[in-house]
């Protein structure tokens, strides 16, 4: 477990989530939970009622790195297997997947996004799940001869980071790779628009995300039993391919 939370009256909260031993919150630790639970609850309706419409006609375009370790992971996963793409929202990276041989299944807590990808590919099974709630989705878990999680990790709490890690490995069968990235913030971070931020997190136009530093990243996919095989820096994110020995 991480550092325990300080309240208002100087007594520490402990918490049913681990935190980075950096991390300080100095508010109960209700209030922070709270603050989680309302940070993910207008992303979901930020994407339900505003992107998933134009999702595609402003962000639809791959670029040549993600292309590229789409391929690598492609190029590991077992002929025919079954990849999870984990916070798919529309689907972008589907047609290459499916065009290697690939069965795919995706998972997203926006339904908006989901009907999007559905209207495209209506073969593909798809499920309105968090990615913080994979830990807990026993019939996932062990299924699948690959992963993805692109562009979408710096939505997700420190707080949260070590149960979803651990759920996105839990779903691998052993031996299976998983291709993720993680954002990498270039310019300095605003200040804080809530009291109940933690360093690292930005709120702007009412989006959340979180950059954490790269030593913590190795250190949750280390707990989760993920080994970092290749990787490279593009565009302002981590690329990383993973396996899970």
């Amino acid at each position: 477990m991480g550092a325990p939370v300080a309240g208002r009256s100087g007594t520490e909260l402990s918490c049913p989530w681990a935190m980075p031993d950096t991390v300080s919150v100095n508010v109960p630790a209700a209030d922070r939970r709270a603050f989680l639970a309302e940070r993910r609850a207008v992303s979901i309706q930020r994407f339900d009622a505003l992107h998933s419409q134009h999702y595609d006609a402003h962000w639809a375009a791959i670029g040549a790195v993600h292309a590229d370790f789409i391929a690598r992971l492609t190029g590991l996963a077992r002929a025919g297997g079954e990849v999870l793409d984990a916070a798919c929202g529309t689907g972008k990276y589907w047609p290459a997947l499916i065009a290697a041989g690939l069965r795919v299944t995706g998972i997203d807590q926006s339904a908006g996004m989901l009907a999007q990808a559905s209207r495209k590919h209506p073969d593909v099974p798809v499920r309105v799940l968090a990615l913080q709630d994979l830990q807990d989705t026993a019939d996932l878990h062990g299924r699948f001869d690959g992963l993805i999680c692109v562009d979408a990790l710096e939505c997700v709490a420190p707080e949260h980071w070590p149960g979803v890690t651990s759920g996105l490995a839990a779903t691998l069968r052993t031996g299976a790779s998983a291709y993720v990235t993680v954002e990498l913030r270039q310019s300095p971070l605003p200040p804080p628009a809530d009291p109940r931020q933690v360093p690292g997190e930005v709120i702007e136009d009412d989006s959340y995300h979180y950059y954490p530093a790269r030593p913590q990243v190795r250190e949750w996919l280390n707990a989760a039993g993920f080994a970092v095989s290749q990787q490279a820096d593009n565009n302002e994110y981590w690329h990383l391919l993973l396996t899970r020995p």
